[in-house]
């Protein structure tokens, strides 16, 4: 990715919240850890465990998922309280970077399954 393309991120987080999103940050997609403990909490913790293909044990593994991250150097996190109005923008969002030339633009949504979980 050229220099560039670097110098437009600070946009997609003005963007996000621009279009309602409480919090928006670009970060490095190294510092991203990935640990079996997600996993256990889907499987033991989540109604929706098994129920389609956007959830354990159908979603992506720990594996598949650094996978496709190493492919990218950079992610735009975001979060609201709404989830399917915070799962609209997040395409907005990847439809708007594939606009700006973001080719590989990709939005994966992880939301609770209850308003107000953390």
């Amino acid at each position: 990715m050229t220099d560039f393309y670097m110098e437009e991120l600070p946009y997609f987080e003005t963007i996000a919240l621009e279009m309602g999103v409480q919090k928006a940050k670009i970060i490095d997609t190294n510092t991203i850890y990935l640990g079996e403990w997600a996993i256990w909490k889907c499987r033991y913790g989540c109604p929706m465990y098994a129920r389609d293909a956007c959830h354990q044990p159908e979603a992506p593994g720990i594996v598949e998922m650094q996978r496709m991250l190493s492919g990218y150097h950079k992610a735009l996190l975001i979060n609201g309280y709404e989830g399917p109005e915070l799962s609209r923008i997040a395409l907005k969002l990847e439809h708007e970077a594939y606009k700006q030339g973001y080719y590989k633009a990709f939005a994966l949504i992880a939301l609770p399954f209850s308003k107000g979980s953390t």
